[in-house]
């Protein structure tokens, strides 16, 4: 029995087919990376981003049918209005060859901010425990509207009232003129004790950075899990995500695009344990003047992003 990780690129409608070596004993899915384009408005003979009714990604899994025990089958679902296109890159991190009773998913389903899932079962004092989105919604409560800023989490935590129990919890953010109405969807693995030539943990993104031709956003980031052995593969989900227009603007942004994630991790040859990955963080408007062709950007001026991440030796 080991791990197994795989990570797909779709878009909303489509459905990813993970396929394994073996049964999977447990999967835990989430969002690697999402990027979404919103419509073009007019505005003073020129063209620029959108007011928005909100965003948001729905992971879902599907039945696999007759190879249900050796393939995870997870649907992506982009809303939002009005979107002009949309991608989602999706990671499965997979048990294979069997069940395991030191390893649990506890997972909830479009919960409000703060709110918790109902607890499960799992072990008291966990090796590790991390929580990662599967899905998010960001909306306004009616009406659309420019924006200030976007956000969400995932968190796993022990419950109180039921030991030996954990629940999922999160929180999303939707700021600008308008009332919002904002949903997680998060999942959590709870590691009973240490793996076997598998290392799991947590990066923070709080860099700050100046978006030019070159560098669109990313900022590259190194990762040392502390294995004494070269990486085999590596996988990284998004926890967190915010991003924000610059306080002094005279008031909410439309909205031309949102994008943030990880691209594929990439083993480094030569060190032990390492391996890197581009953490991209996106939110902005982009309006371009109709008689020069010229684009001029507004792009948010803070950011975050977290991430889970595993790797195999």
């Amino acid at each position: 029995m080991s791990w197994e990780f795989s990570r797909k690129e779709v878009v909303s409608g489509d459905t990813a087919t993970f396929d394994f070596s073996g049964d999977v004993g447990l999967a835990l899915y989430g969002i690697s990376r999402f990027d979404i384009n919103f419509a073009t408005s007019a505005s003073g003979g020129n063209l620029g981003g959108s007011s928005i009714s909100g965003f948001g990604v729905k992971l879902t899994r599907e039945n696999a049918g007759e190879d249900s025990k050796r393939q995870v089958k997870v649907k992506a679902e982009v809303t939002g209005t009005p979107l002009s296109s949309a991608r989602v890159w999706i990671t499965v991190i997979a048990w294979v060859g069997g069940e395991s009773s030191t390893l649990y998913v506890v997972s909830g389903e479009e919960l409000a901010t703060g709110q918790m899932s109902r607890p499960e079962a799992v072990v008291s004092l966990p090796e590790f425990s991390a929580a990662v989105l599967s899905g998010f919604k960001l909306d306004f409560a009616s009406g659309s509207h420019n924006v200030s800023g976007v956000g969400a989490s995932a968190g796993i935590s022990a419950s109180i009232t039921a030991p030996g129990s954990a629940y999922v919890t999160g929180a999303g953010t939707l700021t600008g003129k308008g009332a919002s109405n904002c949903t997680v969807s998060p999942s959590g693995l709870v590691l009973g004790e240490a793996q076997e030539k598998a290392w799991f943990g947590m990066v923070a993104d709080e860099s700050t950075y100046t978006v030019n031709d070159i560098n669109w956003g990313k900022t590259k980031l190194r990762v040392e899990t502390g294995a004494s052995v070269e990486l085999k593969h590596a996988a990284v989900l998004l926890q967190s995500f915010f991003g924000r227009f610059s306080a002094t603007n005279m008031g909410p942004t439309p909205l031309s695009s949102v994008t943030f994630g990880a691209s594929e991790p990439v083993v480094v040859a030569g060190p032990a344990g390492v391996f890197e990955f581009d953490s991209t963080r996106w939110l902005a408007d982009c309006t371009t003047i109709v008689n020069t062709g010229k684009a001029i950007w507004t792009e948010a001026q803070t950011y975050s992003a977290v991430y889970v991440w595993a790797a195999l030796g």
